[in-house]
């Protein structure tokens, strides 16, 4: 037995992986149990985890560490707090700081 690992997901929906006919859900930043931004997920089997990972690992939002895992709390929450400032793509947009090409439409 390989153990456990728990996972941070800092996508806004979370991830639903499935493998071999089991599903797993990380939770995402839309979940109650958030740390740097993060969805935590605890208690993930380490065995699926790790075969999950190899067949995912080319996904962009797995390549840029917005999924990840660790087998002890404080590595979790650490590495959390250390991605907290980092972008997705996700993020809500600012009505007062509109990226180019946008403009505030006038409400009439």
């Amino acid at each position: 037995m390989a153990g456990k690992v728990i996972v941070g997901c800092k996508l806004p929906h979370g991830i639903r992986a499935e493998l071999d006919g089991q599903v797993v859900e990380f939770k995402g930043t839309n979940s109650s149990n958030i740390i740097g931004g993060h969805g935590i997920t605890e208690n993930v089997d380490k065995d699926f985890w790790d075969a999950w990972l190899a067949k995912n690992q080319g996904l962009a939002f797995v390549r840029n560490g917005f999924l990840f895992a660790e087998t002890k709390a404080a590595s979790t929450k650490a590495k959390a707090k250390e991605q907290e400032a980092e972008k997705t793509g996700f993020e809500p947009v600012d009505p007062e700081e509109l990226p180019k090409g946008l403009e505030q439409l006038d409400g009439k």
